[in-house]
């Protein structure tokens, strides 16, 4: 064999050789990156509080603009809120709430979330906060009780950030499935 036919053949192995280590050919990667979890758009809060994929037997009522004050009234401290807004669900016998803040920067946001964790009162068996995933990302479900009639209910709120988007999932079932599909339904 000439040099040329060696130098060649060698040159095939090593691209082969990096191909199949993944240096060059990637294939089909199965991991998922911040980069999977579609990018919330520009549009005002207002519309995303209104889901396209309605959880079964819930109907969407409308839905309503906050002030910052009622932010911070309802929620937490808010600094730099630049619009938040309210959609408003019913099924039978529930009610759940999805509330959509947007903050000038993600550094906001996430300052938010933390005031907002630190209103839940901490519970005995420390169930108070889970991590959850979906949608390509974390959020967190925060549990406390209601008393009715007496009795204490357990009550899932889910809430998380997507750049500087909060979003919050509230509602009045027992089930934390219920708000985790609302939460899904969102898609940020």
């Amino acid at each position: 064999m000439t040099m040329k036919k060696q130098l060649s053949i060698v040159l095939i192995l090593a691209v082969l050789l990096m191909g199949i280590s993944g240096c060059i050919f990637t294939g089909n990667n199965s991991i998922k990156d911040s980069d999977d979890v579609p990018a919330v758009p520009s549009e005002d809060v207002s519309q995303l509080v209104v889901l396209k994929n309605i959880p079964y037997g819930f109907e969407y009522l409308g839905n309503k603009s906050l002030t910052s004050d009622v932010v911070n009234k309802e929620y937490a401290k808010a600094e730099n809120v630049v619009e938040a807004a309210e959609g408003i669900y019913k099924g039978t016998n529930l009610d759940y709430y999805i509330t959509v803040i947007k903050f000038e920067d993600t550094i906001s946001a996430e300052t938010f979330l933390a005031n907002y964790k630190a209103t839940f009162k901490v519970l005995q068996n420390n169930d108070t906060f889970q991590q959850v995933e979906f949608a390509g990302h974390e959020a967190t479900r925060g549990m406390s009780y209601s008393t009715i009639g007496g009795k204490k209910f357990p009550r899932y709120k889910y809430f998380w950030n997507a750049e500087n988007y909060v979003f919050i999932v509230i509602g009045n079932s027992a089930d934390p499935a219920v708000g985790l599909e609302f939460a899904k339904a969102i898609g940020y």
